[in-house]
């Protein structure tokens, strides 16, 4: 729980489990909750409370909150708080929370009877992590990209070790499970994601699982790959199609050619994962609504082979069911 903080008018919603994010904007406060979806609590007066709340949070953390630094990213308890100074923002004060409980929020029945996926998906990606794929989820933010990360690392054998690189700490790997053996990296100013990624690889790993690729680490990933470890990670692009062209678009004045830069994508990574997510006054439904695979054929052509579209009706797939890619079992 957040150390004993009093969140005032938002301590039930801090509290509810069923909450996953607080959005305060100026002028209203959003709730995002699992079962109710998005909405702004009515009335909302308590302004001068969250310019104090803002500058308790900062005082906290130990970080100047002022017109000099009117930015605060920083974790604090179970959350991820992000603040701007009303100096940069017209309409006022911005606070954002992102709840980051050690759960695994995911449940099989559960996803089964929200409709998040069909119920051999969920037998296909199990089988992808126990047979070490390489795996990219791709969605908006807000699409519930970590959660299915979170849900789909415990199928990684307990002898397998796990280094999880991150800036906010999201993942809580070693949270839910404690028996398992896994090294938790955080970024930093001084520490950032290609050093940490390098520093990873002498370190065992057999995955590497990073929070998010947004830039250049991606090379140092497709490194990693190459030796031996296995990656799950999120990004955000379009759709599972899209993935390769989004890490392309990352990369500006690289010096591998796009050709050999999409041959080393599609060479180390298996699997694209696309996320969706819909509010609505019943509440969040988020689901999986496409699955690929990235093939390079004998004739060193790239292909984008579909595996699940939750909006097509087709046959269930299995992993041997895919061309075999490098040799691999």
């Amino acid at each position: 729980m957040n150390a004993n903080m009093d969140f005032g008018i938002l301590q039930e919603y801090v509290m509810d489990t069923n909450v996953t994010d607080i959005n305060y904007n100026g002028q209203q406060c959003w709730i995002d909750h699992l079962k109710q979806g998005r909405f702004t609590i009515e009335p909302f007066t308590a302004h001068e409370f969250m310019n104090q709340l803002a500058f308790k949070l900062a005082n906290r953390v130990n970080l100047a909150f002022n017109t000099s630094s009117p930015v605060v990213e920083a974790e604090f308890g179970d959350m991820r708080i992000s603040m701007i100074h009303p100096s940069v923002c017209p309409k006022g004060l911005s606070i954002s929370f992102r709840k980051t409980p050690a759960t695994c929020r995911l449940i099989e029945k559960e996803m089964l009877k929200s409709g998040y996926c069909e119920s051999w998906v969920l037998g296909f990606l199990k089988e992808a992590v126990l047979r070490n794929r390489n795996i990219l989820v791709s969605g908006l933010p807000g699409a519930g990209k970590t959660e299915l990360v979170k849900y789909l690392m415990q199928f990684i054998p307990p002898s397998q070790r796990v280094i999880t690189i991150e800036d906010t700490l999201e993942l809580r790997y070693g949270d839910l499970y404690p028996n398992k053996d896994h090294v938790s990296m955080k970024v930093s100013e001084n520490f950032d994601y290609p050093k940490a990624i390098k520093t990873s690889l002498r370190q065992r790993p057999d995955w590497v699982c990073v929070s998010e690729v947004r830039g250049a680490e991606v090379i140092s990933l497709m490194q990693s790959v190459s030796t031996g470890a296995s990656l799950i990670s999120t990004i955000h692009a379009e759709s599972a199609a899209q993935i390769p062209q989004r890490i392309l678009h990352m990369l500006p004045g690289l010096h591998l050619t796009d050709d050999a830069m999409r041959h080393l994508i599609y060479g180390s990574i298996d699997l694209g994962i696309h996320l969706e997510c819909k509010a609505s006054p019943n509440g969040i439904k988020r689901r999986i609504r496409e699955i690929v695979a990235y093939h390079i054929d004998p004739q060193d052509q790239l292909s984008v082979l579909p595996v699940y579209n939750a909006d097509q009706k087709g046959d269930s797939m299995f992993l041997d069911d895919l061309p075999k890619k490098g040799g691999r079992k």
